[in-house]
């Protein structure tokens, strides 16, 4: 069993990745400063290395993650942890993320 690093918040946001130079979409349904997880139609393979862009609420420019590793998938959902994702992409997602947290604990 996989312990997490990161908290993770349910949260959805709209989200295209890029699989086998291929560009799907799909919704994400939780996220956390190391990953997140997926939903969609067009299933990822576990193991396959993908990008991300995660269009989070009230960010001007999705949140792009040049490098993730699918972790495990089932039929319509998949996890991806970040592996590469810079420097701007990753304050924008922590701000994101710290908005969300303050939110939920209201």
């Amino acid at each position: 069993m996989m312990v997490r690093k990161d908290t993770r918040f349910s949260v959805r946001c709209p989200v295209t990745y890029v699989l086998e130079d291929a560009a799907c979409q799909g919704t994400t349904f939780n996220l956390s400063r190391g990953g997140c997880a997926i939903e969609s139609d067009a299933m990822a393979p576990e193991g396959e290395s993908v990008s991300l862009q995660i269009m989070a609420p009230g960010q001007p420019t999705a949140i792009r993650v040049e490098l993730g590793r699918v972790c495990w998938a089932t039929r319509r959902e998949f996890g991806v942890e970040f592996m590469v994702i810079l420097e701007d992409s990753k304050q924008r997602l922590n701000r994101f993320l710290i908005e969300v947290a303050k939110q939920s604990a209201v």
